[in-house]
């Protein structure tokens, strides 16, 4: 009997050591642990895989719960980039225990750029090639089309595009070079009309937006005698490196020359004697023409009452100034284009006839110049203009002469030609004295006097320079 109360007191004093020295605790599991930290894509769904937690004792872990209720707190927004946190409790016989998971919303999907694509796009040999277009779309940042960045290299064009969160994304577009356009032929002043003896001048171009200048390498077929009569077709073709064609007719009329026809012409004025001589022509019915300068701008109004009364106004000099016109083509087309722009405004259009200052074969322009008539005349037809030279001198320019000699030189000269270009200048009072006899004896003789057109008879001289 001892002996049971010696054990029964040794298991009481046991247990109350142990209730003494027991301390209830709870332990949390966090489900699908990574080390207490989660991420998940900005976008997707983020499901918390929750919390186990068990309760248990220091001596007595006999005694033990592992269904312990776990309460969560705290939230993740998905839709944010950013570091959130979950926060689990439980409680077990007055134990508290909280543990947290941190979750991380991260943007790792870099943007995606999308080409545009024109399956008849392309890029001409040797230029630029010109953006297609292109979008570029985040899955957090939206749209980053304005901060795409492009580089051409090697015939490749490499788009790159950076979102907020340092994901590149990237994309390259192969150019397509090609070269689908043909050449384009320009003939200066299209179909011609040329009087019976002249000088035909072919004046054309070509041009390619890859090969630049095809001028050298455009073929003619046909050509043109201006001996006889008739009408002559040419055929102008060109091909450009990659095969594309262009082709162009011209069509060019001989004309047979009249007899009998006068083309008085005026050079220097108008001046303070072009009324008196257009008195005299209005008296014989007659039309002349009037190559003007602004040396008297005093008298710029006459342009205009030669214009009315039917006569031609072309241009022959703005300043009349050999130094200055003959120092360059520029500086002569822009002494052109002054006078020309005088007669615009006394007449109301511009002219496309013209005389050069001491006439296509001068050679004085050489002194400023060497080689500018040649390509003055080269210019002139690219530019759609006519010029006129003389056959009939006057000689009214040389030491003045009285009116009787000047009549007789244009008398003399009527004669030897069928079609008379006449050099006069209105600017000599002895050469509005002449006209009297030169128009009288003229029309008398059956001579018809008229004014230039584009297609009179342009008396060219031999270039000399």
């Amino acid at each position: 009997m001892f002996v049971v109360l010696c054990i029964l007191l040794a298991a009481a004093a046991a247990l109350l050591i142990g209730t003494l020295s027991n301390r209830w605790y709870v332990t949390i599991h966090l489900n699908q642990d990574k080390n207490g930290s989660d991420t998940v894509e900005v976008g997707d769904a983020y499901r918390d895989p929750g919390a186990k937690a068990v309760g248990s004792g220091t001596v007595f872990r006999f005694i033990r719960n592992d269904h312990l209720k776990v309460t969560t707190s705290g939230s993740v927004d998905a839709s944010k980039l950013g570091t959130y946190q979950l926060t689990y409790s439980a409680a077990y016989r007055g134990a508290v225990k909280t543990k947290t998971r941190t979750v991380r919303v991260v943007d790792t999907v870099a943007p995606t750029i999308e080409l545009k694509q024109n399956p008849d796009s392309y890029t001409a040999y040797g230029q630029a090639y010109q953006e297609e277009g292109y979008s570029a779309q985040d899955n957090y940042d939206g749209d980053l089309t304005a901060k795409v960045k492009s580089e051409e290299k090697n015939g490749v064009v490499y788009y790159s595009v950076t979102d907020s969160s340092g994901n590149v994304g990237k994309a390259e577009r192969k150019i397509v070079y090609d070269d689908r356009t043909a050449p384009t032929i320009t003939l200066n002043g299209g179909d011609e009309t040329v009087l019976q003896g002249t000088q035909f001048q072919d004046t054309y171009s070509a041009a390619d937006d890859v090969d630049g200048d095809l001028t050298g390498k455009v073929q003619v077929e046909g050509s043109v005698d201006t001996s006889t009569p008739g009408t002559y077709t040419l055929h102008y073709q060109v091909e450009d490196a990659h095969g594309n064609k262009a082709e162009a007719d011209r069509t060019v009329t001989v004309k047979p020359q009249e007899s009998k026809m006068v083309y008085l012409t005026f050079d220097d004025g108008p001046c303070k004697y072009t009324q008196q001589l257009l008195d005299v022509l209005a008296k014989y019915g007659a039309h002349v023409t009037f190559f003007v300068t602004n040396q008297f701008p005093q008298y710029q109004g006459m342009i205009a009452k030669e214009a009315a009364a039917g006569h031609t106004v072309a241009v022959h000099s703005y300043s009349h100034d050999y130094p200055t016109i003959y120092a360059g083509t520029d500086a002569y087309w822009k002494d052109f284009d002054a006078m020309n722009e005088v007669i615009r405004n006394q007449t109301g259009s511009t002219t496309t006839l013209l005389r050069f200052p001491g006439g296509s074969s001068n050679m004085i322009s050489k002194e400023y110049s060497p080689g500018i008539m040649t390509q003055l005349v080269q210019q002139a037809g690219e530019k759609g203009l006519t010029y006129f030279d003389w056959n009939v001198d006057s000689t009214d320019a040389n030491g003045h002469p009285n009116k009787d000699a000047i009549a007789s030189h244009i008398i003399q000269g009527m004669q030897t030609h069928n079609s008379s270009v006449v050099l006069c200048h209105d600017i000599h009072p002895e050469t509005i004295a002449a006209m009297e006899t030169v128009l009288s004896w003229g029309q008398q003789n059956g001579y018809t006097f008229a004014a230039l057109t584009k297609d009179s008879y342009p008396a060219h001289h031999t270039v000399k320079n």
